[in-house]
């Protein structure tokens, strides 16, 4: 597997303008290979252990998830372990290790070959 490149850009720097003052930068991200993209949040209300989430987004094949667990009601219950248990190209189910009360974040990337 390769991975991509994320070349930063200027976008204020596209022509040659000569001004008497400067332009602030509009930075922008460019990759080398087309990436499909999609970030979002579940909630667990600590009834199950298990949760779904459909993409918004179709991808061509099945994603590569990150989650992550966070603290959202500050009842010190996100200290749970979370781990996708299954991926599509249509959905993911993560699984929490206990029952909990928390937000769950994740980022879903597909970068084409």
């Amino acid at each position: 597997m390769s991975g991509t490149t994320f070349k930063k850009l200027d976008k204020n720097r596209y022509r040659k303008v000569y001004r008497y003052l400067r332009k602030k930068p509009v930075i922008t991200y460019q990759a080398d290979k087309p990436v499909s993209m999609e970030s979002y949040y579940i909630d667990f209300d600590g009834s199950s252990t298990s949760g779904t989430y459909n993409f918004t987004v179709t991808f061509p094949s099945a994603p590569h998830v990150t989650a992550t667990s966070v603290d959202s009601n500050s009842n010190s219950q996100a200290d749970v372990n979370v781990f996708v248990s299954s991926v599509t190209k249509t959905q993911v189910v993560f699984e929490l290790s206990a029952l909990a009360e928390c937000r769950v974040h994740f980022h879903a990337i597909y970068i084409e070959s």
